[in-house]
Order: structure tokens, then sequence, then C-alpha cells
């Protein structure tokens, strides 16, 4: 808090005077005293008044106007542990809102209108901050007076086109298929894939750059599937200290250190969930065995069309000590246990049915399905990732042909 304060100077002089020198300087000296005294109250008087009228940020203020509605409830959410909470609500006047607080360092918050689930996403800070919302289209809305939103944008603009490019692709690749073009296809496909790889090279050497922002390791964290154990290394190396305390950035060095633990060599994280029938099974009770820990989900396409290969894999060298633990992140039974018996897989299943919270997921720093871990019969890990003819040719080499 700002205090503007009255300064008051007192002053006395003791002492009688024997003589009109002595008293000529006492008045002298006063007179120089009291001009001390006006300049110094003067200094004093303008420095108040500078501290008065300059604007000491702290905390943040949203003033927001919403276009296409007068009145409701406007929400701002933020997330926590994985869960969006409420931060505050306020109702609208005229179609406008306030929302005021404190942040210790940038954040993103999430603002949505109570009847509509639609959110738009923006990093808050201790500023002023002016948001424009469309009622019919959150996700366009627009941001300004936040320096750490600013940054973001330059992102989401590369995001844009990204996207633009991959749905022209994608759009491109469907009209050759129909024609059964399948040179075009495979030119369209390899344009494909280079599009999506090139969008984490690009997260990867902006995070690089912007080291003092939070931006950086949100950007990174949010798409943290696409980065090598390495890359996170070499991200978390470039953070300024001065964002240390961020959860962004937390929560990067915990991802750094969770992927230390799976690397090949490392003893197999051990976990206990339970099977089809509600039975608890433990990753332990399989040593002895070569076990796949094997992440996937009815819902999840490219897990299914990899199932195939995981099941070919099982009968070829299940009566060699091979075996499949198979972990779904699912989170509806039925359609659980539907895709088990339409595919085939005849191996242990478990889930705790909680989709992206799976337990096991999460202590394997598994962010994309589908994802598998290959581990020998001691309990340490072998390899991971082994998709189609890698994970038949891994077999091999660990189990001879």
């Amino acid at each position: 808090m700002v205090f503007c304060l009255n300064l008051y100077l007192h002053y006395k002089i003791n002492g009688r005077t024997k003589n009109n020198i002595l008293l000529h300087e006492i008045i002298t000296k006063q007179n120089n005293m009291k001009k001390l005294f006006a300049f110094s109250l003067l200094l004093a008087v303008l420095v108040s008044a500078i501290s008065c009228n300059s604007k000491k940020t702290d905390g943040f203020t949203i003033n927001g106007t919403v276009s296409g509605a007068d009145t409701g409830w406007v929400i701002l959410k933020r997330r926590d542990e994985g869960k969006m909470i409420t931060a505050d609500s306020v109702q609208m006047k005229d179609g406008k809102f306030m929302f005021t607080g404190k942040v210790e360092l940038p954040e993103m918050f999430y603002l949505r209108m109570r009847d509509n689930y639609d959110a738009f996403p923006f990093f808050v800070e201790n500023s002023t901050i002016s948001i424009k919302i469309y009622a019919d289209s959150i996700d366009k809305s627009e941001a300004t007076g936040s320096v750490t939103q600013d940054l973001y944008a330059t992102y989401l603009k590369k995001d844009a086109a990204s996207e633009k490019k991959m749905e022209e692709l994608y759009s491109n690749y469907m009209k050759a298929r129909e024609i059964k073009d399948t040179v075009a296809m495979k030119t369209l496909n390899d344009a494909m894939d280079a599009e999506q790889n090139a969008l984490p090279v690009f997260i990867k050497e902006f995070a690089m750059k912007n080291g003092r922002s939070v931006v950086a390791p949100y950007l990174v964290l949010s798409n943290a599937w696409a980065f090598s154990l390495d890359e996170i290394k070499a991200v978390n190396k470039a953070m300024d200290p001065s964002i240390a305390n961020s959860d962004y950035v937390k929560k990067l060095i915990e991802r750094e250190a969770i992927l230390n633990s799976v690397q090949a060599g490392q003893p197999a994280p051990e976990f206990t969930m339970n099977d089809t029938t509600g039975k608890p099974v433990s990753l332990g009770s399989f040593k002895g065995s070569v076990v796949l820990v094997d992440f996937w989900a009815s819902w999840c396409g490219p897990c299914r069309a990899e199932n195939p290969n995981v099941l070919a894999a099982y009968k070829k060298y299940s009566n060699k000590g091979f075996t499949v633990l198979g972990v779904s992140l699912d989170d509806n039974k039925a359609k659980w246990l539907a895709a088990i018996a339409k595919d085939g897989l005849t191996w242990t299943h478990v889930s705790d049915l909680v989709r992206w919270d799976n337990a096991a997921a999460k202590l394997y720093g598994v962010r994309s399905i589908p994802a598998n871990f290959l581990i020998d019969k001691d309990g340490k890990i072998i390899a991971g990732s082994l998709r189609g003819e890698d994970l038949m040719k891994k077999l091999e080499e660990v189990l001879g042909k």
C-alpha cells in the first residue's frame, strides 16, 4: 500500500544573545535554516506527489467487456493438479465485468461464461488487463495488458498457421485417397509428418530463447509427449532462476525425474491395479517373465491399429517366457471389455478407469498412447516405445528366434 505523508519539520534554537554580532549570526543561521527547510519541504512535497500519482501494481485487475451478452455470470478458472477449479466468478453488468487478485508469478487462467463450457485461456500477471469476450465464440476473445500473454500470442500465431497447413494437407490427402493416387498420398503423408514434427522444434527453440518467461516451461510441459529426456534437460537448464517458483518449472523438473526413472537399465516402477474382474494385480507378480507393459485405450485409434502387432508378438513368444500386461486409459469399463474381446487380447489387463489420471501412466511419464515398456525377468527396463517390427526385433534379440 502507498502512503502519502504530510511532512512536518520542527526545530528550536536555544540560548540567549550577548551582542548584536552574535544576534546577527543567529538570525543569519535561522534564515539559512528556513531556506533549507523550505527547499526540503518543497522536495518532499514533489516526491510525495510523484509517489501518489505513480501506479504501483501489487496485484492484477481484469477489466472485461462482453460482446453478444449484457447480463450473466463470468467465471475465472485455473488448473490445479490437473483439475480445473473456480478461482472467482462475477456477474456482469451492461456487458462489463471485473476481477481482481494477486499472483506470485504469471499463470494461465481460463475465462468462460456460466452457460458456455468453451473457455478462453490467457496468462494473468500483476497488471491491468483488458479482455474483450465474444459470447458466441469465446476462443476468439482478446486480452491485452499482460506482457506474458503477448509473448504467448506469438506462439499461438505459429500454432494457428501450422494447424491451417495441416488441415490443407489432410484435405488434399483425402482427395488423393478417393482417387487412389498412392504417390500423392505418400507425398502428402510425409508432408503432414514433417509439419507435425516441426512444431515441437519451434517450441523448443522458443523455450530456449525465453527462459525468463513462464510461457517457456508452460509450452514444453503442454507438449511434453513430443520431447525426449535430453530435450527436457536442456530446456530445464535454460530456465532463469527468477521463475524457479513457477509450477510449470517445478512440473517440468518432475517430468525430467520421471523420464530418468524409466530409462533402459532402471528398475521398472512398481504398481498394482485391478484387472477386469476387480482383482488387484501387481507388476511384481510377473517377475521371472519378460513382460511388455502396454499402455492403450479402447478409444485410441492408433492403439487399436497397433494391437495386431502386439498380438502377433504375444503368439510368437509367449511360450518362451514372454507376456503382456495391458494398462488401459479407459474410463468406461464396458467399452474397455468390448475392445479386449473384439481385438482378441488374451493377456492380463488392468485399469483404474480414470483416463489420463491413470496411476501407472503417471508413474511411467506416459503422455501419449500407444506407449509401452519391455521389462526383463529381473524387473529391469529393457527398452520403451517398441512398435511394429521394432518389438519383434527386440524380442528376438532378448529371447532368440
